[in-house]
């Protein structure tokens, strides 16, 4: 016999070895691809909320923010001659934005979380329903919605907030004190 090739035995160790490269490399593959995953999932949650965020805010600038009524689970407010709403639709595992705007066809936002509900922030702080009934003795005082905002109870952070923004009067004489327009004085 001759020494010039390899044998039997470094030849199936040569294939072992390969073979175990060849694992190792699909194992790490198959790492990177569930962490890629579990990114573009979490990108995906990040955009589906900033994409109901900014529409909720282009609709509440579409909208009279001073005929906005509204409880926990919708809103609505007049839009011109039509009326614009907002609800939360939930199921199993998630909410859905819906919002009726203007023009076209009610839109549809899948939020990332369960028992979303809106919150009117005002003066006095986060309220559950807009407009806040007048408290008795304070018939002059109006309370001024500041936003939106869509959260789960317990969240820390909002998965949206939607600032309202007021339509003064072009005469309007802005009195920082009392915090509105006050009437010109001939």
């Amino acid at each position: 016999m001759n020494d010039d090739g390899y044998t039997l035995a470094e030849m199936l160790a040569a294939l072992a070895i390969l073979g175990m490269a060849i694992g190792g490399l699909g194992l790490v593959v198959s790492l990177i691809a569930r962490q890629q995953l579990t990114a573009n999932r979490t990108h995906m949650q990040l955009l589906n909320g900033r994409a109901a965020d900014r529409a909720l805010t282009l609709w509440l600038a579409d909208v009279d923010a001073e005929t906005l009524t509204g409880d926990s689970r919708s809103l609505s407010a007049a839009c011109g001659l039509a009326s614009c709403s907002a609800l939360l639709e939930a199921d199993k595992a998630r909410t859905a934005l819906i919002l009726k705007g203007r023009l076209g066809p009610a839109r549809r936002f899948r939020l990332r979380q369960r028992d979303v509900r809106f919150g009117y922030v005002a003066d006095q702080g986060v309220v559950a329903g807009w407009p806040q009934p007048a408290v008795s003795g304070e018939e002059g005082l109006k309370e001024t919605l500041h936003a939106v905002r869509l959260a789960a109870p317990g969240a820390a952070v909002p998965l949206a907030v939607a600032r309202a923004w007021t339509r003064e009067p072009r005469d309007c004489q802005f009195d920082a004190i009392i915090g509105a327009c006050r009437v010109a004085a001939p």
